[in-house]
């Protein structure tokens, strides 16, 4: 096939001269003086300008908007994804991302390798160094501060990217705003009977198993994962596996706990029936409406929904349409479905399916923690083994409240 001669326009474009890439924004911009504002009656959209204002190489559009919660690190956390699409025909590789503050203080700063690492792909869940042409990718933003009211009420993104046919070389793409919600994350109990050493596995914010797992499903990009914690225990040696076979789901030392509820609420949905899977790697094959194996969906109100899953087959206790109460019995830890070690998946939704909903964050009333497994690339070669995970202690270990547990956390919760 001959090249586009749309193509060529647009790199001839890039090539002109200089000049300011913008990104995607909420609201339209101020009209230039003397333009009187006019709605399309088309789309309703408002149109301010007489002129063109700028060439956008690089489209950059929020998803939002966000939630901040405190950490069990004691850190207020805001989490969010940017979109990122190359429209044109050259290769942009992203070398700097700022956030900034309303004031426009500087918030954080990615250089090109950290930008690369929170650049994902649905084939490369980080590390993704450049777009080529007419492709896309995820940026994940992670923001840590010292307590609430140091949130801002938005934050705005600046990407840099460099290429070849870019005037000076490079260009810069925002700033795009992005609205820091003030709706407070739901505060829960545990989602598993009193017990100690639970991990709390691939929780938030940088494990890429849930937080860079999205969905596209119904013709719409979803997150219901975003907040998920895959919830394993380790034994009084540090092991997953308290028994002699890793092949076993009944050798894990999760394996039957009993799952409860964290909050009052009605049972909505309930999936049972489902066998457990040998431990060691994921099913082959697994339906998207078998995903969770045997799960359980409770309403705790105000549009926000529980998700229980993997549990053992023929362990669930409630119905669809029953009331429970939070520390009523749910269901055992089992193996079932998308899974290949036992555990209890757990995440908060604002809607009632595990796949059509966007993760919402939360927080547990109290727990205590007692260390944190030293790395993500450790629990993963020692989860179906009978060998001791490494642990390390952490600095804030003992009780907190009002706290998420994140990644790789050891929880006790009583």
């Amino acid at each position: 096939m001959a090249p586009s001669r749309r193509g060529t326009a647009v790199a001839g474009l890039l090539a002109a001269g200089a000049m300011v890439i913008t990104g995607c924004v909420a609201a339209p911009k101020p009209a230039e003086p003397g333009v009187t504002p006019t709605t399309s009656p088309i789309s309703g959209e408002t149109r301010t300008t007489t002129t063109a204002t700028a060439l956008t190489p690089l489209l950059v559009t929020a998803r939002g908007p966000v939630v901040p919660f405190t950490g069990s690190d004691g850190k207020v956390i805001v989490t969010y994804e940017l979109a990122l699409e190359n429209t044109t025909p050259l290769t942009l590789t992203p070398t700097k991302v700022e956030v900034l503050a309303p004031s426009g203080a500087v918030l954080q700063t990615l250089d090109q390798a950290q930008a690369a690492a929170a650049l994902a792909q649905p084939t490369k869940r980080g590390g993704v160094q450049q777009l080529t042409e007419a492709q896309t990718a995820t940026l994940y933003v992670t923001l840590e501060f010292g307590a609430r009211p140091d949130v801002p009420d938005r934050l705005d993104n600046r990407i840099t990217v460099s290429a070849p046919g870019l005037p000076a070389g490079t260009a810069t793409a925002g700033p795009v705003p992005v609205t820091v919600s003030p709706f407070p994350p739901p505060v829960l109990g545990p989602p598993l009977e009193p017990g100690t050493r639970y991990v709390a596995a691939d929780s938030c914010c940088d494990s890429p198993r849930h937080r860079r797992a999205p969905l596209p499903i119904d013709n719409r990009v979803w997150l219901a994962q975003r907040f998920a914690v895959d919830w394993e225990q380790l034994d009084d040696r540090n092991r997953t596996v308290t028994g002699e076979n890793p092949a076993d789901p009944a050798d894990y030392t999760i394996y039957g706990k009993r799952t409860i509820a964290a909050a009052d609420g009605t049972v909505v949905h309930v999936e049972n029936g489902l066998p457990d899977q040998k431990p060691g790697a994921l099913p082959a094959t697994t339906s998207p409406a078998q995903a969770d194996g045997n799960s359980v969906v409770i309403d705790i109100g105000g549009g926000l929904h529980m998700l229980y899953a993997h549990m053992q087959n023929g362990s669930i206790v409630v119905n669809e349409g029953q009331r429970v109460t939070r520390g009523e019995q749910l269901g055992l830890v089992g193996n079932s479905g998308n899974t290949s070690a036992p555990h209890l998946h757990f995440h908060v939704m604002d809607g009632p399916s595990p796949l059509t909903s966007e993760g919402v964050p939360y927080t547990i009333d109290s727990f205590a923690t007692t260390g944190e497994i030293t790395s993500t690339a450790a629990f993963d070669e020692l989860e179906n083994t009978t060998r001791p995970l490494p642990v390390q202690p952490l600095p804030g270990d003992g009780r907190h409240r009002d706290q998420m547990p994140l990644d790789r956390v050891l929880v006790t919760f009583s």
